[in-house]
């Protein structure tokens, strides 16, 4: 069980720092209308030009990777519930690395999941 959820961290630590970058480059983007074939091609063109969209996909794909080998190891219906750890990780990285806020009802939600991994973590 311990071995399960130490792979299942390490795969959420990866997609969450995924998450991270994807984000911290959508907020480099000029904000442009994304109507019609041109915009969508522009968009495109503006976020495959990104370095941090490419660092975000390697750190989601080592996620996928390790997340599999967390599948391999254990139940669907435990692996699952314990990646909602992701949830906290990326929270907190957010406020780390995007200096966003963490208001109460986020805390206390944030709690909410914690108490239910805890509680499928137990079975």
């Amino acid at each position: 069980m311990i071995k399960i959820i130490f792979i299942v961290l390490i795969s959420e630590i990866f997609t969450s720092a995924g998450h991270i970058f994807f984000k911290k480059s959508t907020n480099e983007l000029e904000v442009k209308s994304v109507r019609g074939i041109n915009g969508h091609v522009s968009f495109m063109k503006d976020i495959l030009g990104k370095r941090d969209i490419w660092i975000g996909l390697l750190f989601m794909g080592m996620g996928l990777m390790v997340w599999l080998g967390a599948l391999n190891e254990g139940d669907l219906s435990l692996v699952f519930p314990i990646g909602s750890i992701q949830y906290v990780i990326t929270l907190f990285a957010a406020k780390l690395f995007l200096g966003e806020k963490i208001d109460k009802m986020k805390a206390i939600g944030t709690l909410f999941v914690v108490l239910g991994i805890i509680l499928i973590s137990m079975t």
